[in-house]
């Protein structure tokens, strides 16, 4: 007896439709994600122009809208101070003519000075005249020595002249005269008169000097 043999049909597995909607859906997330990505491209530009014109917008301030209160005082406006007046006997600020100077040791008055080639051609006929573009300039001078000790004049005291030029001139004038330097020893009290002269530039502005000793020179007017 032959057995019957069933053949059994292999079962099917359930097969997915296919979705007709896939390609759809992604191209519609392609393009979403590229709308983003430009906006977010626009939205970077926008914050780059604004840092690059904030200094701009920090420099030139809008007018405040702000009203002050009409109780408040305006305030005052800074003052600048003005800087200290130099010392008198200084370059800065000379001593006129004729005023007295003095320190421990001298007390000095120095009068007007006089351009004096005459009167020291006059004085000895070996004199030579200043050189080229320079004059033989007479200080009077009246030095009464005040110390504890004596003074010499030739020793203590030193007449210089100071150009606009910034350069100190101290030329020798030969035999002078009633040169203050032919003056000997004094003790307190005692009295110098006499002259000083210099070699100065012809016609150059400038100040006069009278140092005693080691000390800072006292300044003074030319005339």
């Amino acid at each position: 007896m032959n057995a019957i043999t069933h053949h059994t049909q292999p079962s099917q597995l359930p097969t997915h439709p296919t979705t007709t909607t896939s390609r759809p859906r992604r191209r519609s997330m392609a393009l979403t994600a590229a709308v983003l990505g430009l906006t977010i491209s626009l939205t970077g530009c926008g914050l780059s122009s604004d840092n690059l014109s904030a200094s701009d917008e920090a420099a030139v301030q809008p007018p405040s809208s702000t009203t002050p209160d009409a109780d408040t005082a305006p305030a005052e406006p800074a003052t600048t101070p003005e800087p200290p007046a130099a010392a008198p006997g200084t370059r800065a600020n000379p001593h006129p003519v004729g005023t007295t100077v003095g320190n421990e040791d001298w007390s000095i008055v120095v009068g007007t000075p006089r351009e004096a080639w005459g009167e020291i051609s006059a004085e000895n006929q070996f004199n030579s005249p200043p050189e080229a573009g320079l004059e033989f300039w007479i200080v009077p001078l009246t030095a009464t020595y005040q110390g504890a000790t004596s003074g010499t004049p030739w020793l203590d005291l030193s007449v210089k002249f100071v150009g606009d030029d910034a350069v100190t001139y101290e030329g020798y004038c030969g035999v002078i005269p009633n040169n203050i330097q032919d003056v000997g020893e004094l003790y307190a009290g005692g009295v110098a008169e006499g002259n000083a002269c210099v070699a100065v530039p012809a016609g150059a502005p400038g100040l006069w000097t009278v140092t005693t000793g080691w000390g800072e020179p006292a300044f003074f007017t030319a005339r």
